[in-house]
């Protein structure tokens, strides 16, 4: 097991690599100087000229990707070519509001997707599967922006139920700021979670043990959760697993939609201003975090298959 973490960190190094490589390449091409951004049309060519070798812009694209490299090898991410404050800080400051929007959508998701699947396998084929599966087509291919921005014209400015933007003080402020952009983040996912699970429980269902289960006289319930799900969790933990990183990432549009202080908006306004280090920063971050999140996914096979847990164990008896 050890031997398969250290290898999925070393293959985190060309993720890496490309991502910001190719993040580095697309901000210096993107129209915009940051040096006149940041002072304005009206400053004088000398300042500007000034201002650009201040913060290393007159030097060629490879030698600023390089720097950028060596200073991400010491852990520093930069300075704010907007503010002039640690990116790190930054980031450290809002990654705690992404996290929160992102466990929202997916609770949201796995509460409504799961239970609707199961439900969905075992009525395959009525009214409730047929519904359910246009309504996860639907879902599932929908902007999550344009949910927003339903949720929030009725919710919001027609009902007044919820703060159309913003995270509230206090825990039921920020509660009740937080129901709506989890709902918009967490529709997807929902979806996906929903047709995976139904797809998995119709494998299991089909199986001799659940006809061995039901002649042995067990509740439908205890073979549903016990005998059924349990069997069916692995396709079902990989949906959750990927979108939950995917989340961490992807919730940059609802969090413009509903102005969320997470790092989605942070990077939405680095890209407004040409804040390079900003975006690159957001950018390691975000790859970091989704290289955990899949191994940790990784990891919970184990514990959920006795099979894959007995190849780990195979793996290292051989040694």
């Amino acid at each position: 097991m050890s031997k398969y973490i250290i290898k999925r960190f070393l293959m985190l190094i060309p993720v890496l690599l490309g991502a910001t490589f190719f993040v580095f390449c697309i901000m210096d091409m993107s129209p915009g100087d940051p040096a006149v951004i940041i002072l304005g049309p009206d400053a004088s060519p000398e300042n500007i000229a000034d201002l650009k070798v201040e913060l290393g812009l007159d030097k060629p694209l490879m030698v600023r990707y390089f720097n950028f490299i060596g200073n991400l090898i010491k852990g520093d991410l930069g300075t704010s070519y907007k503010n002039n404050i640690s990116v790190m800080d930054q980031i450290r400051d809002k990654l705690p509001n992404t996290f929160l929007l992102a466990l929202s959508g997916m609770l949201v998701a796995v509460v409504v997707g799961i239970p609707v699947g199961i439900i969905s396998a075992k009525k395959q084929y009525s009214v409730f599967d047929n519904v359910t599966m246009v309504v996860t087509l639907i879902l599932a291919a929908s902007p999550a922006f344009w949910l927003g921005l339903m949720l929030v014209l009725l919710f919001s400015l027609n009902l007044g139920w919820f703060p159309s933007s913003g995270m509230g003080s206090g825990f039921g402020g920020v509660i009740k700021s937080l129901i709506l952009p989890a709902i918009t983040v967490g529709s997807n996912t929902a979806a996906l979670v929903a047709r995976m699970t139904r797809s998995s429980m119709l494998e299991v269902i089909r199986q001799d043990y659940i006809d061995t289960a039901r002649a042995k006289g067990l509740k439908e319930s205890v073979i549903t959760y016990k005998h059924m799900l349990k069997n069916a969790l692995i396709p079902i933990i990989t949906v959750v697993g990927l979108q939950f990183g995917v989340l961490l990432g992807g919730s940059v549009m609802t969090e413009t939609v509903f102005s969320w202080p997470g790092v989605g908006r942070f990077v939405v306004e680095a890209i407004k201003t040409k804040d390079i280090p900003s975006v690159l920063g957001s950018v390691v971050v975000l790859c970091i975090l989704f290289s955990f999140v899949n191994l940790f996914v990784d990891i919970l096979y184990a514990y959920v298959d006795p099979r894959i847990k007995s190849q780990y164990k195979a793996g290292r008896s051989s040694k």
